[in-house]
C-alpha cells in the first residue's frame, strides 16, 4: 500500500487536534508522545519533525487554541455598527453560546479539564488567553470610554481585572457542574453568582446599572436540563 503523504500544515494540525483531545481525555501529564503517535499512526520521526518535545507541542496547542478564540471574537470588536456595550456583551456571550451548543462535549471534558493531571495545561491556557485577549478587550473598553458609558482610567488594567473575574466565575460554575448532586436545586446559587459577577464588572467599568449581561442566566439554566 502506498504511503500517504500529507501537506505539512495538514499533518501539523492533525497532531495538534489529536494531542488536544488526548490531553482533555487523559490529562496532560498522563498523555505521552507515544500515545499521540499511536493514535495518529505516524512514525516517531514524523512527530519530531514538527515538535521537538512535549512541552513544545503544548505551547503550540495553546497558541493554536487562543488564536482560534481571537479569530472568532475579532469580527465583534471590528464591527463599526455596534456600540461598546453591545460589543462587550457579545464578546462574552459568544463563548458561553459555544459551550451551551456543545453541552455534551463540554461536560465530557470538564472533569478531565479540572483534574490535577491537567493543572499545567489549564494554567498555561488561562495565562495565554488573558495575555492575548486583554488588548482586544481593552479596545472595547476604550470605545466605551469615548462613548461615555464606561469610566475607566486604564483600559488595559481594567481588561485584566475583568478577565480574572470571568475565569474565577467559570471555576465556580465548573465546581457546581462537577458535583454529582448538582441539579435544578443549585440554580439559585448559580443565579446569585451570575448577579454578583455582572454587578462587579459594572462597578469596575463604572457602567450603567443593569447594562452588563455577559452571562445570560436563561442560557445558564440549560446546564441543568
Amino acid at each position: 500500500m502506498a504511503r500517504i503523504v500529507k501537506n505539512r500544515d495538514v499533518r501539523r494540525s492533525e497532531i495538534l487536534e489529536v494531542a488536544q483531545r488526548l490531553f482533555y481525555q487523559k490529562g496532560y501529564e498522563q498523555t505521552s508522545i507515544q500515545d499521540i503517535i499511536n493514535e495518529i499512526g505516524i512514525a516517531k520521526g514524523t512527530f519530531y519533525h514538527y515538535f521537538g518535545s512535549k512541552q513544545e507541542l503544548l505551547d503550540a496547542i495553546i497558541e493554536w487554541m487562543v488564536g482560534q478564540t481571537l479569530q472568532t471574537l475579532q469580527p465583534v470588536v471590528e464591527d463599526e455598527q455596534l456600540s461598546a456595550l453591545e460589543k462587550f456583551n457579545q464578546y462574552f456571550a459568544q463563548a458561553e453560546n459555544w459551550k451551551v451548543e456543545n453541552k455534551t462535549f463540554f461536560l465530557d471534558i470538564l472533569r478531565s479539564w479540572y483534574n490535577d493531571d491537567n493543572a499545567i495545561f489549564r494554567h498555561k491556557i488561562e495565562t495565554a488567553s488573558i495575555r492575548e485577549v486583554i488588548p482586544t478587550l481593552a479596545k472595547i473598553i476604550e470605545q466605551g470610554i469615548a462613548e461615555g458609558v464606561f469610566a475607566a482610567h486604564d483600559p488595559v488594567e481594567i481588561a485584566e481585572i475583568i478577565m480574572g473575574i470571568g475565569y474565577q466565575f467559570s471555576r465556580s460554575i465548573a465546581a457546581i457542574l462537577l458535583d454529582t448532586a448538582a441539579n435544578e436545586y443549585c440554580l439559585p446559587q448559580v443565579e446569585k453568582k451570575v448577579t454578583a459577577v455582572q454587578f462587579a464588572i459594572e462597578r469596575v467599568l463604572n457602567a450603567p446599572a443593569g447594562s452588563i449581561t455577559v452571562f445570560d442566566i436563561e442560557r445558564t439554566k440549560h446546564w441543568f436540563d
